[in-house]
């Protein structure tokens, strides 16, 4: 009989000194590549990220390889392993395609029904040397094969794209007259135009996909089971990301309540400020657990991941949400300016919001998935 909870043993959330490792050295690498003003340089580039950091990403912590099966070419470590490096970066809201492509395009190419046949794109994409972003909602895309079955021509639209304007490949799913399909195309060959956001710091695209031909790399056999777990996969990244987000924005107003006086005293020592601190470092410990174990749940038996990645996408999104505007309030005036650190936080959360889903969305799922 299928229930919902997860299949894991405890043991999954005991401290791995390898991932404290792993986060020491991810600070000393955005502690020197990724100040905030390198950021919004960074973002508001003509590419919209530093190449010269996405280089140091791949190469130094092999962000690309990291989750990656040894024998696809990767490093052969798991989502808890990743997971750490994107709640560095989530915290450091770098605009670098981590989750477009390191996360998402990456695992979708490994997952080929044929990964020989993709082999060079698939060295590419781990190297960091091409970008691979996913689109992974069919609607509005169809797919017919060529006479020989070696190409598929593309029809339709996508409305947004993260990172589409900066990638060199698309992974597409589309609908084929057998079924769900996903095909990779060169994203030169496609119509793309920048959308306005609310995130500076992480831009999508509308791409035109009329007449585009590519290769299949999933076939309506797995296609579905495929992007459900790139849909995981990408829940859990963000609820890692708003974690560290959480951690970040807390250290943030934690220093500026310290410095700045009212009535002569530093009005981080007034008992309402602390209540709110308080109140963020909770939702602090209760994100880190959650987005932990929906990690780990996710290595260990990803068929029965979903509950527990809906419970973190909910719990770590209204965390990020709390936390941004705690940190712009508690910052008074300055905190309000649009140029100020604290919304370039609060943009992002927003803006994750869109990609993955409200948390009062992830909670009717949850309700779905326990019977409520």
């Amino acid at each position: 009989m299928y229930h919902p909870w997860p299949e894991s043993d405890p043991a999954v959330m005991a401290p791995v000194e390898e991932r404290e490792d792993l986060r020491a050295v991810v600070r000393k690498v955005l502690d020197r590549h990724a100040s905030h003003e390198a950021v919004r340089a960074a973002a508001d580039s003509t590419r919209g990220y530093s190449e010269a950091l996405w280089r140091v990403l791949n190469d130094e912590l092999g962000v690309s390889r990291l989750a990656v099966p040894e024998a696809s070419g990767g490093h052969g470590f798991g989502v808890g392993d990743l997971v750490v490096v994107l709640e560095g970066t989530g915290a450091a809201l770098l605009p670098e395609p981590i989750l477009a492509s390191a996360v998402l395009g990456c695992q979708a190419l490994i997952r080929a029904d044929d990964p020989a046949a993709h082999s060079d794109l698939i060295e590419a994409a781990l190297s960091g040397d091409v970008v691979v972003a996913l689109s992974d909602t069919p609607l509005g895309v169809s797919a017919a094969p060529s006479t020989d079955g070696s190409a598929w021509t593309l029809r339709g639209t996508v409305s947004r794209v993260l990172q589409g304007e900066a990638a060199d490949h698309l992974v597409v799913a589309a609908d084929s007259a057998e079924g769900l399909i996903l095909v990779v195309i060169r994203a030169a060959d496609a119509r793309r135009e920048a959308r306005t956001v609310l995130d500076l710091t992480r831009r999508q695209s509308g791409v035109d996909l009329e007449g585009v031909t590519g290769r299949l790399v999933v076939g309506p056999a797995r296609a579905a089971e495929v992007l459900r777990h790139l849909d995981l996969l990408k829940q859990v990244a963000l609820a890692a990301e708003h974690t560290g987000m959480v951690a970040s924005l807390l250290d943030l107003t934690r220093e500026y309540v310290s410095q700045r006086t009212q009535f002569g005293r530093a009005i981080g020592s007034f008992q309402a400020v602390k209540h709110r601190l308080a109140d963020v470092l909770v939702d602090l410990e209760r994100a880190r657990s959650a987005s932990r174990y929906a990690a780990a749940v996710l290595d260990e038996s990803p068929e029965s991941a979903e509950l527990a990645v809906a419970v973190a996408s909910s719990v770590c999104l209204d965390a990020a949400v709390s936390a941004a505007h705690e940190a712009v309030q508690l910052h008074g005036g300055i905190g309000f300016t649009w140029e100020h650190r604290a919304h370039y936080y609060l943009r992002r959360v927003l803006g994750n919001e869109g990609l993955g889903g409200s948390s009062r969305a992830h909670r009717a799922r949850i309700a779905e998935l326990v019977g409520v």
